[in-house]
């Protein structure tokens, strides 16, 4: 009787794998044993040589639902004298090589559970089965078993172990597996941090009746905690808004099942599967013009038509969703654009400062994530706004030659996500926020030890965007220092252009690719400032081919943040036009700010994004924002209300490589002062910006055409752009990253991959050594996050 060692790599831990080919042997009659390691799930198996033949290719072509596989092998094998077939401890002898197994939402067979009287895990919060429950979010080493993760502490009660070891029980070798006998236990704080002493069932009742009364609860999600308030109640919306500092950001809201949910909002089929699926992102999506949950609209998102949705991802969320009858605002709990808090001391220190009662569990958090965002334009084309928890830290497959090297990428600063290459293998981290802040500095550094710890990572090579007062530049120059690697600075709209052609195959292609890269701002290779770059990709090069029309920069990243001095800028050479925008400064401001503006501009930008922030004031929706887009959000929300679709638009003049927006401007404010109704001006603004893109595809002549960058976030541009090209060109949006900054250090991967061998002797290391000196006399980034660690270590 023949034996064969069988290897299988790619995401098959933590989704059910042993327990199939467990099954499947006894079935089959097969002798051997099957077990993880870090690099994949090993079988030795003992048979017929027909029958191994159908065990073979049946696990292959019949996987666990929520596995990827990326690699298989069968070899011969020693026979060995075994009897039966038996799932084996798990060992740690191989190296790590590996997909991560992100958390996956509840599935129906556990949400039907936690729903039926009947059943003993009825009302059990921590509920899950093999292809459901916290993956990602508790795993501290590989391979995956329950020893190597948060659960370690809570040893299964004899009838939880009765389903472990049986092979026709779906919660079969379930590494997450639990119940109300050997629970992981709910407590539940008042604002003074006193524990109230309720029954674990009698949890939910307590918090329904205080968010009936108007409180906030702080509740422990799998990646982190949320905030979580009545929907129907504007008083306490806006007292969460106050005590939360976010004055005009829109929440997302918490909807119990697809019936409830449906009652106030419009779903596509396409937007109802994305709420359904395993990841439970939150989907974006229009709301009805009278909801019938009384939802408080103008306080959720003001001034939008869309509100960002969910349903229950885990069984906690899902009973106290059940128990509540009505929608529930549901926003990270997080100060200031910071990090998602996840630990349970920073809670209790923080959190009641926002919230009246805290909720939290005895298993730790060791990966925070926030939630995915996904929203769909009205012809389908998804766009992820944020890829966190479900769709982090895999990324596969690449559809680049991945360098044999082990590289980091360090991403972008205000949305940053880094990436990295271990040997086949491509990880791109959750959004890890804006990397100004020391607390999101925090959580970009425990992710990354977090993913190297996994993966068994150390970077040879070190990719950093080419803006050098990045955190994220100097954290990984600094990182180059101290490992010997090597360091490589790639600037900021290549690694955006580089990213999307690489999510759709572009980068092995003999024919070139015309790149729209739009977005706020990045540094560009002139010094200048630039975020409305048109690119050529041929022969393995990438050339900046045309651009936005400069204009001037004023008070550096001041004017990101407020799209009055975006107007002032473009309205320079329109000094009449100018005082429609004068009501916004204060005569000091403005006093200033004119003899700024009649200053040579040091300092130049062509960013789409502050464009579109201009025409934004201009129009009258926003002279200071209050988060990052909130301008150009509201713009598309206002052309969206336009009366008919005008097919009617600006001149945006193409000449020798500059985009010129005086045109424009110069026509759209004539149509403004014909009263020309702002929604109509709104819509025909985006238009102008798809014509133009129409219009310079022709003029390059070139069939692909790839898009990235924050402005293609919104989907009415983007919808414009395939209504006129889609069937001119071939049109090509980012797949499973988001366009924004998340995509940069994707981006730097497939650029050094395809293209950084060329470009690197002019990188000497002569720069590492003379950055390395300049980095002795920098002494903020290291002792502040050493000073924060202490802190929080004495909470």
């Amino acid at each position: 009787m023949p034996a064969y060692h069988i290897h299988i790599s790619g995401l098959v831990q933590g989704v059910g794998f042993r327990p199939l080919v467990h099954q499947l042997a006894l079935k089959l009659a097969l002798v051997g044993w099957v077990k993880n390691e870090p690099d994949g799930v090993h079988i030795h198996c003992q048979g017929e040589v027909d029958t191994m033949q159908q065990f073979y290719q049946h696990i292959i072509q019949n996987p666990p639902q929520n596995s990827i596989i990326i690699a298989h092998s069968c070899l011969d094998a020693e026979v060995l004298s075994i009897q039966g077939f038996q799932i084996l401890p798990s060992t740690n002898t191989a190296p790590a090589n590996l997909m991560l197994t992100p958390d996956l939402a509840i599935c129906d067979a556990c949400k039907k559970a936690i729903k039926d009287p009947a059943n003993r895990r009825y009302g059990y919060a921590f509920t899950t089965c093999l292809q459901c429950g916290p993956r990602y979010s508790i795993t501290d080493q590989l391979p995956f078993d329950r020893e190597n993760t948060t659960m370690r502490h809570l040893e299964q009660c004899p009838s939880c172990l009765k389903e472990y070891h049986d092979p026709s029980d779906i919660r079969h070798f379930c590494q997450t597996n639990s119940c109300k006998v050997c629970a992981t236990k709910l407590q539940v704080y008042s604002k003074d941090l006193v524990e109230i002493n309720d029954t674990q069932n009698e949890v939910f009742r307590l918090l329904t009746e205080q968010l009936v009364k108007g409180n906030i609860i702080a509740v422990k999600g799998v990646g982190g905690f949320l905030l979580v308030c009545d929907a129907s109640n504007k008083k306490t919306i806006q007292t969460l808004r106050t005590r939360k500092t976010r004055p005009t950001k829109p929440f997302a809201l918490l909807y119990a099942d697809i019936e409830m949910l449906q009652a106030d909002l419009s779903i596509s089929p396409t937007e109802l599967n994305a709420l359904k699926d395993k990841s439970g992102p939150i989907v974006l999506c229009k709301t009805k013009q009278h909801p019938e949950n009384n939802i408080c609209l103008h306080e959720i998102a003001p001034g939008l038509q869309s509100i960002g949705a969910m349903l229950p991802s885990s069984p906690l969320l899902q009973i106290l969703a059940d128990h509540f009858g009505k929608p529930m605002v549901a926003t990270s709990a997080n100060f200031c654009g910071g990090p998602i808090v996840y630990q349970d001391k920073i809670a209790k220190a923080a959190l009641l400062n926002i919230a009246d009662y805290l909720l939290i569990y005895d298993r730790e958090i060791i990966a925070p994530q926030n939630d995915s965002i996904i929203q769909f334009s009205s012809r389908g084309q998804k766009i992820i706004l944020r890829r966190s928890r479900g769709l982090a830290p895999n990324y596969y497959p690449a559809h680049f030659n991945v360098s044999k090297e082990s590289v980091l990428a360090m991403g972008s600063e205000l949305k940053s996500s880094f990436a990295i290459t271990k040997g086949a293998l491509v990880f791109v981290s959750q959004f890890l926020g804006n990397q100004q802040s020391i607390e999101s500095q925090m959580s970009f550094e425990i992710s990354l030890n977090q993913v190297s710890k996994l993966t068994d990572f150390v970077p040879a090579v070190i990719l950093v965007d080419s803006q050098p007062d990045f955190h994220t530049s100097k954290n990984g120059l600094k990182r180059a220092t101290e490992l010997d690697s090597k360091y490589i600075q790639i600037q900021h709209h290549e690694a955006h252009f580089a990213a999307v052609m690489a999510e759709n195959k572009l980068l092995e292609l003999d024919e070139p690719v015309l790149g729209f890269i739009w977005d706020g701002s990045g540094l560009g290779n002139d010094g200048q400032i630039w975020g409305g770059e048109i690119f050529l990709y041929d022969q393995r090069k990438i050339n900046r081919c045309a651009h936005l029309d400069y204009f001037p920069q004023l008070k550096g990243n001041q004017m990101n943040k407020e799209p009055r001095l975006s107007a002032l800028s473009i309205l320079k050479d329109f000094p009449v036009a100018q005082k429609l925008i004068k009501k916004h400064f204060t005569e000091a401001e403005w006093t200033h700010y004119q003899q700024i503006l009649n200053a040579e501009p040091t300092i130049q930008t062509s960013s789409m994004g502050r464009l579109i922030d201009a025409v934004a004031c201009i129009l009258g929706i926003k002279p200071i924002m209050q988060y990052e887009g909130e301008a150009a959000l509201l713009l598309e929300a206002l052309a969206n209300k336009s009366p008919y679709p005008s097919y009617d638009s600006y001149h945006l003049p193409f000449s020798n490589g500059i985009i010129d927006w005086k045109p424009l401007i110069q026509e759209l404010l004539h149509d403004w002062l014909e009263k020309e109704p702002n929604e109509v001006i709104a819509w025909k603004f985006f238009y102008s910006l798809a014509k133009a893109i129409s219009k310079i595809s022709s003029h390059f002549f070139i069939d692909k055409l790839a898009f990235s960058g924050g402005v293609f976030q919104n989907a009415l541009l983007t919808d414009m752009v395939i209504e006129i090209l889609q069937h001119k060109r071939q049109l090509h949006f980012h797949k499973q990253l988001s366009p924004n900054d998340e995509c940069i250090g994707f981006g730097q991967l497939a650029w050094y991959s395809c293209m950084g061998h060329n470009e690197i002797e002019h990188q000497k290391r002569y720069q590492l050594e003379f950055a390395s000196k300049s980095l002795s006399h920098q002494s903020t980034d290291g002792p502040i996050l050493v000073n924060f660690y202490s802190i929080i270590n004495t909470i």
